[in-house]
């Protein structure tokens, strides 16, 4: 774990820009790496891959196939698709080829490209674990292997290591704007969290909310999520009008997105009831372990670790101080999704997880860190949780945490 590094504002970010590097870049470095021959999205209107945008596919209408294949040494950039859907891809200067078709369909220019290119192995998305890796519909994948012929279903293989790799690594634009996307979280955050801020015995769950939306708007971004959350754990929960009491524990589970992509931070402050001086014993250990967890968590990722033994640091350090583990993974990726395609840090428990757990933390992935404590204490309320999150970088000698943590607990 190393400390953040000074940061200097992002310039403007052009998608078109990311996604053509990703493709240009990083996909062919990655097909030889995962011993691929070739990367296919297969995807129509009514259900278009989750996948879509990075292949310039969101917005078709008829069936469309975006391959992606080696030949020579060299990444062949092909896209077969409706005569009304060449534009989109003409733009997005992905493709060397923009082969339309008409009343013939889509089947016999694909199987030419398929002869052509002849490739062994071919990523599709599919994916038992992944739901960003799994936009291929049973209809199309039907289809896909129709057009194939006999025995080319044992040439397919999931993309999710793939895109584990392709999705998951950021490029160091993405990363800046994710990075001023935590400092800006941090700064409302402590604002919100600031004496004076609220008022227990009037302050509401929702006015902390709106502030929250309002000096995001301030500052120049937008609202990515908000929770707001006193007394008993509500999980992800929006703010109500639950008045905030001396004796609360309060948490925030918050994110902002910069230029598209997203933060995501959780902050807890306690705040004290007249003549309290400090919290009760109970909510001070529940903090102190919960920071030691967060911490042992970022401590253990490093490039090559697998993302399951991040989860193992944490959960074992809660676990021996005496609570029970929590019923979840100890964090996500980030990136233009609050939970990005990458590896989940989470245990070995295969009906949740299955696959995810297990693929390695790679230079350039960005996570947000949450493990957490759930425990009865009845002068807080019953079953609460300390909310502690944070957004890191993998570096080459480890996680780097993103701007400002939260050390101590928060008194108010």
């Amino acid at each position: 774990m190393t400390p953040s590094t000074p940061h200097e504002p992002v310039a403007a970010l052009d998608p078109n820009r990311v996604r053509q590097r990703r493709i240009a870049e990083v996909l062919p470095q990655k097909l030889r790496q995962y011993e691929l021959d070739a990367w296919l999205t297969f995807t129509r209107e009514g259900a278009v891959d989750a996948l879509g945008w990075d292949v310039a596919a969101d917005r078709v209408v008829g069936r469309s196939a975006c391959l992606f294949a080696l030949r020579d040494g060299k990444l062949v950039r092909v896209v077969l698709c409706a005569s009304y859907d060449v534009t989109p891809f003409h733009e997005s200067g992905l493709y060397d080829v923009v082969e339309p078709y008409k009343s013939e369909g889509i089947g016999p220019h694909l199987r030419e490209w398929l002869g052509k290119l002849a490739p062994r192995r071919i990523a599709v998305n599919f994916s038992r674990d992944c739901p960003n890796v799994d936009g291929l519909t049973v209809g199309m994948y039907r289809y896909l292997l129709e057009i194939g012929g006999p025995g080319f279903d044992a040439r397919l293989v999931s993309s999710e290591p793939l895109m584990m790799s392709v999705k998951g690594v950021k490029l160091p634009e993405e990363i800046a704007a994710i990075e001023e996307a935590a400092l800006g979280t941090q700064k409302i955050l402590r604002e919100a969290l600031s004496p004076g801020r609220i008022t227990p015995g009037t302050t509401r769950e929702l006015d902390v909310g709106k502030f929250l939306e309002q000096r995001t708007q301030e500052l120049g971004f937008k609202v990515s999520f908000v929770a707001v959350m006193v007394g008993p754990d509500r999980g992800h929960a929006d703010p109500t009008e639950r008045v905030i009491q001396p004796g609360d524990l309060l948490r925030i589970d918050f994110g902002v997105l910069n230029q598209g992509y997203s933060s995501d931070i959780q902050r807890t402050a306690y705040f004290r009831r007249p003549g309290e001086k400090e919290p009760p014993p109970a909510v001070r250990k529940m903090w102190d372990v919960t920071l030691r967890a967060n911490r042992a968590a970022i401590a253990a990722m490093k490039p090559g670790v697998k993302a399951t033994e991040v989860d193992a640091a944490a959960r074992k350090t809660i676990v021996d101080a005496g609570y029970d583990e929590y019923p979840h993974a100890a964090g996500h990726e980030i990136g233009i999704k609050v939970h990005d395609t990458g590896p989940v840090l989470g245990p070995d428990w295969k009906e949740r997880y299955g696959t995810l757990v297990w693929h390695p933390l790679e230079i350039g992935q960005v996570f947000a860190v949450e493990p957490m404590i759930y425990h009865d204490i009845p002068e807080v309320g019953g079953v609460v949780q300390v909310g502690l999150e944070e957004d890191v970088v993998i570096e080459p000698n480890g996680a780097r945490l993103m701007g400002q943590p939260q050390d101590t607990l928060w008194i108010l």
